[in-house]
């Protein structure tokens, strides 16, 4: 005799489903829109330290958080001075394109997954100013790869140092 679980049952009468992802990525999306609008004088242009990065490493962690990638880039590029096209559409696809493989290969490959990210996102950066300004690639690359670089790699040492802190919280075995 089969026991039917009421509060268990999704009233729609489909799978029971949790809402915690989607909470996890809006507030993951909105910690990167905050993050880059905190710092806006540095978030956008030529020059730019975009400290909101460092939180794409979480997809490695989950990588369902993919979502977040082109969410929060988007909506902080609504207030790009540079916003149209290239930063609401092609930055936020490169963005995602970037973080395929640390969703992907992340767990195994961290640092070098994050170090991935950070060129393809400096590279599509690099190429948008470049169109943008009308001034040269490289020279509107290299210093958004350099802020690139320091963040992720700043990331993936936070995100290390936290992991062997559960691990010791948990009592378990620290490598």
């Amino acid at each position: 005799m089969s026991e039917n679980r009421v509060e268990n049952a999704n009233p729609t009468g489909g799978p029971r489903r949790s809402i915690h992802p989607i909470t996890e990525i809006a507030v993951i999306s909105a910690l990167y829109v905050a993050l880059t609008v905190y710092v806006y004088p540095i978030s956008y242009g030529p020059i730019q330290f975009r400290i909101s990065e460092a939180v794409v490493i979480l997809v490695a962690t989950s990588p369902y958080l993919i979502v977040f990638v082109p969410i929060g880039c988007f909506i902080a590029n609504l207030l790009s001075p540079y916003a149209g096209f290239w930063d609401l559409i092609f930055m936020p696809l490169v963005s995602t394109v970037g973080a395929i493989p640390m969703a992907v290969f992340g767990r195994r490959y961290l640092l070098f997954t994050s170090w991935f990210y950070a060129v393809v996102t400096a590279a599509g950066v690099g190429l948008m100013l470049s169109v943008i300004l009308e001034k040269g690639y490289i020279v509107l690359t290299v210093p958004v790869l350099v802020s690139q670089m320091i963040i992720m790699t700043i990331a993936f040492f936070m995100l290390k140092g936290y992991s062997r802190y559960q691990k010791h919280r948990e009592g378990g075995a620290v490598k």
